[in-house]
């Protein structure tokens, strides 16, 4: 069943730069401060602009994914210990309509923490209606510089303080402005350079409940996707809003496969995008975490949605899904 009613009650620690989460709306006012926002400084999305944008729904929390197959979800790793159980597809209000189907597995990337924050959620169905979206390959990001302009999207909330609630779909346009993500914004040594990218700033930026959100580029193929939201860039100055770190496709694109045992689509800019021809340096699939583990624990039967600060080992980044204690039934 689909989690409703949720207050969201704040616990990250007020540090400079934390790892946050991502999750849906609550049908009364926040106990203390909210601390998830949405896609910040963006607007609301128009029906059928995003089609492929889902939400994913778990049994301690909430993030966004994008349907890359008519039956695969990408989103982030951290995603995974909600514990998906479905995702809400074919709509711009998971909080009030859409096609629920439910999730058959969940395979983490392998070492997420450390390297590519991202997860591969294999559902019960085809999604029915829903194009999947082509992922960027390697000649998809030649053309991708700083400055280049992005579109984020997400489920997320919509503040830089993360106290409002939201199950809309949002999205704005920000900049890239490290695209190797060779900079001090927290990119992960052992996927640098080029594992993933860092956009937005300014206020415009993804936050809690966008975890493993789509990042959109425009080609003259149409929007290709190139990124999924992981976490806030280190030293924020704001829960959300100083920009955020991004895990790029090209380089999992032959582990994606692998876990979903099918093709995906690919972007066609390069005449040999089969969608197995792509490198992908750090594959270990033995060590890849399935099913997923609820994360937040808590009370249980509270009916709170809780946002963690984790810690990460390098340092405190803000992760953006959003999580809650068990609830009973």
């Amino acid at each position: 069943m689909r989690p409703v009613g949720w207050l969201l009650l704040l616990l990250a620690p007020a540090v400079a730069h934390g790892e946050p989460t991502r999750a849906g709306a609550s049908s009364g006012p926040p106990t203390i401060a909210a601390v998830g926002a949405d896609v910040v400084g963006g607007a609301p999305v128009p029906s059928g602009r995003w089609p492929d944008a889902v939400a994913v729904i778990g049994d301690s929390g909430t993030c966004t994914g994008t349907l890359i197959a008519p039956d695969i979800v990408l989103t982030a790793g951290h995603c995974a210990e909600l514990a998906p159980s479905e995702i809400i597809a074919a709509t711009t209000d998971y909080g009030t309509g859409g096609t629920s189907i439910a999730v058959r597995s969940v395979t983490a990337y392998p070492s997420w923490r450390t390297s590519y924050d991202l997860a591969v959620l294999v559902l019960e169905k085809p999604v029915p209606g829903v194009a999947p979206r082509a992922v960027g390959a390697a000649c998809t990001y030649a053309g991708i510089a700083e400055g280049t302009m992005v579109h984020l999207v997400g489920f997320g909330l919509t503040t830089e303080q993360g106290d409002d609630r939201n199950t809309v779909l949002h999205e704005a346009m920000a900049a890239v402005v490290d695209p190797s993500c060779m900079g001090a914004e927290g990119c992960r040594k052992a996927i640098a350079p080029g594992g993933e990218f860092v956009a937005g700033g300014g206020g415009k930026d993804s936050c809690f409940g966008d975890s493993g959100g789509p990042v959109y580029l425009d080609t003259p193929r149409g929007q290709v996707l190139v990124g999924a939201t992981s976490r806030g860039v280190a030293g924020s100055t704001t829960p959300c809003g100083d920009g955020g770190v991004y895990e790029r496709t090209d380089k999992v694109i032959a582990w994606i496969e692998q876990v979903a045992g099918e093709k995906i689509a690919v972007d066609s800019c390069d005449a040999d995008a089969g969608g197995t021809t792509f490198s992908d340096d750090h594959i270990d699939v033995t060590g890849a975490l399935a099913g997923g583990c609820a994360a937040g624990g808590g009370a249980g039967g509270s009916g709170v949605l809780v946002v963690i600060g984790t810690l990460a080992a390098a340092g405190a980044r803000r992760r953006r899904q959003r999580v809650r204690p068990a609830m009973s039934a």
